[in-house]
C-alpha cells in the first residue's frame, strides 16, 4: 500500500515544490521507490518543473477527481506522466482553479483525492502531494489524503508568522473533518548561516517543534532556482553542490520518520 506524504505550508515562497519534486527524484533515484508526485497546486509549478508542457495537457488532476468509478482508472493512465527523472506525475495546470467551485459543490468534496487515488495504492510505494499555499478544498483533499505531512519554512519573519496559520489549518482538519495529522516534520529552506535573522528564525523554529524539526537544513542556493528551468531536479542538475546533498539527507530522515 502505498504511503502519501503532503508537502504543505500555507505562505508562498518556502520551497514548498522545490521540496516536493526533488524529494519525489531522490526517492527514485536512491531508493529505487515507485513515486508518485501528484500536483494539487493549480499553478502546476511542481509539473513543469519536472519538464511536463502543462498548457498541452488533455487529461490532467481535476478529469480524475470529477470522474466515477468506472472511468476513474482509464483517466489516471491517460493523465499521469513519466518524466525524465523517473517520477511519475499526476500533473495539473490553471484549469484545476476553473473547476474548484464545481468541484466544492460535490457530494464528499474533502474526499476527492483520497478516492481518486485508491486505484493506485499498489502502483506506488509512495505518492507525494504538492498543495497550494491555501487552505482551500485542493489543500483539504491533500491532508485528508494524506498519511503524513511534511512542512517547509523559509528562513524570515512572516514565514516564522505563517507556522500559526499552519498549525489551524491542522486544527481545523483534525477537529472538524476527523481527520489525525500526522506531522512528519518541520523542514527549515532557504537558509544562509551569515545572516542572523535565519538563525534566529531557525532557532525559534526549533524551540517550537522540538525533534519534530528535521535536522537538516536547506540552503538558500541559486541551483535549486535554476533546476526547473533545466526541467530536471537538483540531483541531475548539481549532484554535487549543497543542495543536493541536503535534499538527499533530508530524505533518509523521512524515511526513518516515516
Amino acid at each position: 500500500m502505498a504511503r502519501k506524504l503532503a508537502i504543505f505550508n500555507m505562505k508562498g515562497g518556502v520551497a514548498k515544490t522545490a521540496t516536493a519534486t526533488n524529494f519525489a527524484a531522490g526517492l527514485r533515484k536512491f531508493n529505487k521507490k515507485r513515486i508518485l508526485l501528484v500536483d494539487i497546486d493549480p499553478q502546476g509549478t511542481a509539473s513543469a518543473s519536472l519538464g511536463i508542457e502543462i498548457w498541452e495537457l488533455k487529461t490532467q488532476l481535476k478529469d480524475v477527481l470529477q470522474s466515477t468509478p468506472d472511468e476513474r482508472q482509464a483517466l489516471l493512465d491517460a493523465a499521469i506522466v513519466q518524466t525524465a527523472s523517473n517520477v511519475d506525475v499526476l500533473p495539473s495546470n490553471i484549469l484545476l482553479a476553473v473547476e474548484e467551485i464545481a468541484l466544492s459543490g460535490l457530494p464528499g468534496r474533502e474526499n476527492l483525492l483520497k478516492r481518486a487515488l485508491e486505484p493506485l495504492e499498489d502502483r506506488y510505494d509512495c505518492i507525494a502531494i504538492d498543495c497550494p499555499p491555501n487552505i482551500g478544498v485542493f489543500s483539504i483533499n491533500a491532508l485528508k489524503a494524506s498519511d503524513a505531512v511534511l512542512v517547509p519554512v523559509d528562513m524570515s519573519y512572516v514565514g516564522l508568522l505563517g507556522v500559526q496559520g499552519v498549525e489551524y489549518a491542522f486544527n481545523l482538519v483534525e477537529n472538524y473533518l476527523e481527520h489525525k495529522i500526522n506531522l512528519v516534520g518541520v523542514l527549515a529552506t532557504r537558509y544562509d548561516s551569515r545572516k542572523n535573522l535565519h538563525k534566529d528564525v531557525l532557532e525559534a523554529l526549533k524551540q517550537r517543534f522540538g525533534e519534530r524539526m528535521f535536522k537538516t537544513v536547506i540552503p538558500d542556493a541559486i541551483k535549486v532556482a535554476e533546476a526547473p528551468s533545466y526541467s530536471t531536479s537538483i540531483f541531475e542538475h548539481a549532484p554535487k553542490g549543497a543542495a543536493a546533498k541536503a535534499y538527499r539527507n533530508l530524505i533518509k530522515e523521512v524515511l526513518k520518520r516515516w
